[in-house]
């Protein structure tokens, strides 16, 4: 099971484009957040897509993750989420 990542600006443009990593760290790091969080939104087998002010909450919730939990490819979506929230875009998430 895996999750591509699309970073999207204002028109829906395609910025960047990447994978979650062998081990599915993202998708697992989202199963386990609390219901109360975007994090837990994001679905394993669907589309899932947040907008730019969505996405400050989401940097939020991905910041407050303890260091030894933010593996290279959630350190990736930060970053996508930067660039988006800038474009005023989107990051949106492809399960399979």
């Amino acid at each position: 099971m895996s999750l591509d990542i699309y970073v999207r600006d204002l028109r829906h443009d395609q910025i960047d484009v990447f994978g979650d990593s062998p081990d599915d760290s993202f998708r697992r790091m989202c199963d386990r957040a609390p219901d109360t969080g975007l994090r837990s939104g994001v679905l394993a087998h669907g589309h899932t897509m947040f907008n730019s002010f969505q996405l400050y909450r989401f940097v939020e919730e991905l910041e407050s993750l303890p260091e030894e939990g933010m593996t290279p490819v959630i350190q990736r979506v930060l970053d996508a989420a930067k660039p988006a929230i800038r474009t005023s875009g989107y990051l949106y998430f492809v399960g399979d």
